[in-house]
């Protein structure tokens, strides 16, 4: 039974029965609880009181909230706290505090996004441009927008510029949201170092036993001092030196810098920012310079920071392998034929936006390529005349109806589709065919490189030095196309056998992570052909892979797959249209091994049945022979030339014993007309 009366105070309806279940209602605030809310974020009370929280525009929240509400939710922790510290240290308010902190994060944020640091000069540009948060600071803006306070303001923009971090920030919005927490981080240290407000620690974990879990530093430098303690004679034990945590072993020298900063006669403030500034500094450093090699090498970096922003403590910005990729990224640009090599790889038109490119035109013995014609119809691109009644104009149309009363007109229209002189429109595509490029004429026409690319290189000990050089940069840039020409990269590092490793090179953080590792390889071991070669036509039955091209990057020094393995490459060249390149990385200063196996491999055969032999040899030794890294010549350790030599005689005998047993069985099929077979006796044809 409904109730039709208004409720009394004691929230029953007046002459009606008690109900025995009563709907349980939340709890209501109390009025001193909303006046607290409402005094930390700096909302209106009559905001709030104006009605429950529907009923409050969304508008009069974010107004109430002032540069609050345009805060990070990353940053919002930092923020708090230190409104917090201030409030706590300088008695001030801690809505006032709040504000004027999320005014300054405001000013940076904005600077940053400009590729600016926010100086006096940079504060008066963003009023005169008429931002929001500073135009309502226009009467007095460089005391209400200059944020944190001095000298920590002017030391903390001049480390930074000197970082030249400005761009970073414009440029990839993941690096400005990490850069503002550690400047966030940095105000929050240096109110609480003032105010003598010890930092939280960390508490290390405990096991069920009471052990306490201990980084590998603490219980290296435990086993120093345990060792040192045995080498000075001592009869007692000795005694495990105390080994302080790494953020208590960072608070320790941040405390040892304020206190040397202090004994050369700065004040407390002055000494406090510089010790942390350095420190911030120190931080960012590496960082910055792996950001600077990363963006030259790579186009679309902002993939590699990642969903969840920047970080700043991440393993992969501190690897070794960035150094040698700015140092081949320089050498890239030298070494024309490697680009190249890199650019014919791969199968199909070449699908892809529409660009000026050059014309193609139909050879039978040449790659697939893209043909203009009316056999796709996929676009109207304008009118022409032809015979196709099924793209008439409605005025030809007009024509053959009126021809069913007048003659004539009947007559008309006929003639003209003799001589295919209708007015029709003009519908035709591209479509795959063997095409020659001629690149004194361009067209607009769909332009996009090849399909993906499984690259096979040989990490043998023959391969060191300046040859290593050469298969890290083929590496680099097939990465590097793959990112620019939307394509896939694969790369298998093989050397003896069953070591073969795997490398997908997309544009993602793991491919960068397995692009450092193959840089930061060191090459060793022997060559063993047969996995990779495997792993390669067992990738091509995907679909993702079906159009890539095999690149095979060695010195020549290679014995022949077994024969299965053979097989199965014929077998992919003639069924799948397989097509495999051979670059041969030999010496600068002496001719290499003969690399007969390595022009088998890349023996093709196209459709019109001649035959082509994709073997290209590197020849650009200047760009590589300048590091002095790369002078030793590896061929002559420990007897590489000799086995080499011996390795070369066993393939050739090996070879003409090969040759021997096809001759005889071709001189004993045409003498009996007999075919050999296994396991059963002779078969006539």
């Amino acid at each position: 039974m409904r109730c039709l009366s208004a409720p009394t105070t004691s929230g029953r309806c007046s002459g009606a029965q008690p109900q025995s279940r009563r709907v349980p209602q939340a709890p209501r605030r109390s009025r001193a609880a909303v006046v607290r809310v409402s005094a930390v974020l700096a909302v209106p009370e009559a905001v709030l009181s104006s009605g429950s929280s529907g009923n409050v525009p969304h508008s009069s929240i974010l107004q109430g909230l002032g540069t609050v509400g345009e805060v990070s939710p990353t940053h919002l922790p930092w923020l708090l706290r230190l409104a917090h510290v201030r409030a706590k240290t300088q008695g001030a308010d801690s809505s006032e505090a709040l504000q004027t902190s999320s005014r300054g994060l405001a000013t940076w944020s904005a600077a940053l996004n400009r590729g600016l640091l926010p100086d006096d000069n940079t504060i008066l540009q963003l009023v005169a441009e008429g931002d929001d948060f500073a135009a309502a600071c226009a009467d007095a803006p460089l005391e209400r927008l200059s944020w944190p306070e001095e000298p920590l303001r002017t030391m903390m923009i001049r480390a930074l510029s000197k970082l030249n971090i400005g761009r970073l920030c414009k440029k990839y919005p993941a690096v400005r949201d990490s850069l503002l927490r550690s400047v966030l981080e940095v105000v929050v240290r240096y109110h609480k170092l003032l105010a003598g407000i010890a930092e939280e620690t960390e508490e290390r974990e405990k096991d069920i036993n009471g052990q306490i879990f201990k980084t590998g530093a603490e219980l290296l430098a435990e086993e120093q001092a345990r060792r040192a303690a045995n080498r000075a004679g001592s009869a007692k034990t000795a005694a495990a030196a105390q080994v302080l945590s790494p953020s208590e072993a960072a608070q320790a020298r941040l405390r040892a810098a304020v206190d040397a900063a202090r004994a050369q006669g700065a004040t407390a403030e002055k000494a406090t920012a510089f010790a942390l500034v350095k420190e911030l500094y120190a931080t960012w450093l590496s960082p910055v310079q792996t950001l600077d090699r990363a963006g030259k090498a790579f186009d679309g970096l902002e993939a590699l920071l990642g969903g969840d922003g920047f970080d700043l403590e991440g393993s992969t910005w501190k690897r070794a392998g960035w150094g040698q990729l700015d140092e081949l990224r320089r050498k890239l640009e030298e070494l024309k034929e490697l680009r190249d090599l890199v650019r014919s790889l791969g199968r199909g038109g070449g699908w892809g936006p529409l660009r000026r490119a050059p014309v193609q035109y139909l050879d039978l013995n040449a790659r697939p390529g893209l043909l203009r014609t009316v056999l796709e119809a996929q676009e109207t691109r304008g009118l022409t005349r032809s015979d196709d009644i099924s793209r008439l104009l409605p005025a030809e149309s007009a024509l053959l109806a009126r021809g069913r009363e007048v003659r004539q007109a009947k007559l008309l229209f006929y003639a003209r589709l003799a001589e295919k002189a209708l007015q029709t429109y003009e519908r035709d595509g591209w479509g795959e065919y063997p095409t020659q490029i001629n690149p004194e004429r361009r067209e607009i026409r769909p332009t996009a490189d090849r399909g993906p690319i499984l690259l096979c290189v040989d990490t043998s000990g023959s391969m060191r030095g300046a040859r290593e050089t050469v298969a890290k940069a083929l590496a680099l840039e097939c990465m590097r196309a793959a990112r620019q020409q939307e394509r896939g990269c694969f790369v298998f590092a093989f050397a003896g056998p069953q070591d073969v490793s795997e490398l997908e090179l997309n544009m993602d953080q793991k491919s960068v992570d397995n692009l450092l590792t193959f840089l930061e390889k060191m090459f060793n071991g022997g060559s063993d052909f047969n996995e990779p070669v495997k792993r390669c036509l067992d990738r091509l039955t995907d679909a993702k892979w079906a159009n890539s091209d095999i690149l095979l990057v060695s010195d020549g020094e290679l014995r022949q797959p077994s024969p299965e393995i053979m097989r199965k490459l014929a077998g992919a060249k003639e069924g799948l249209g397989l097509r495999v390149h051979g670059l041969v990385v030999g010496s600068p200063e002496k001719k290499r091994a003969d690399p007969a196996v390595l022009r088998a491999l890349c023996t093709n055969y196209l459709p019109n049945g001649k035959v082509e032999q994709l073997v290209s040899t590197f020849e650009s030794w200047a760009s590589v022979q300048a590091e002095t890294a790369f002078q030793l010549d590896w061929d002559d350790v420990a007897g590489n030339t000799r086995r080499r030599l011996a390795n070369l005689a066993h393939e050739k005998e090996r070879m003409e014993e090969a040759r021997r047993k096809k001759r005889e069985a071709k001189a004993d099929i045409s003498r009996t007309g007999v075919l050999p077979t296994v396991g059963s006796g002779p078969k006539k044809f």
